[in-house]
């Protein structure tokens, strides 16, 4: 019963943590100035610690079910380090583009489609565990 429970709340972290991750690339792709304050606090307040919860319950179910040993779990945890290192940069964009009186930071064109390519490979590892 702990494991379910832990794989649902999971899961829940992980579409939270995307959610906003995708809320926030494409505010930067079409930025609106009113609404970059809220997202920023938004993002504060629940996204990262979504992908925090994540986190830690993604090893949590790893240790609980021995998978370390397994070659799919490493390639898996080198993508999701790869995406909680595009939620920092968006993070740091965001920063940057409420912080600017000028022109909304720009050059966030790619952290949509490699975020989704990411998370479409964790998906496939996860599911196939090749």
């Amino acid at each position: 019963m702990t494991y379910l429970l832990a794989k649902a709340a999971h899961i829940v972290s992980l579409v939270v943590w995307i959610a906003g991750m995708t809320a926030v690339a494409l505010s930067l792709r079409h930025p609106v100035r009113t609404f970059m304050k809220p997202l920023r606090a938004y993002d504060r307040a629940v996204t990262t610690p979504a992908m925090i919860l994540a986190w830690g319950f993604g090893l949590f179910l790893a240790v609980r079910g021995g998978w370390f040993p397994q070659s799919w779990l490493g390639l898996k945890i080198l993508l999701v380090l790869a995406l909680s290192g595009v939620h920092g940069a968006l993070t740091g964009k965001l920063r940057r583009a409420t912080n600017t009186t000028d022109d909304p930071v720009t050059g966030g064109r790619w952290y949509l489609p490699i975020g989704l390519v990411l998370v479409s490979g964790i998906v496939l590892l996860v599911t196939l565990k090749p």
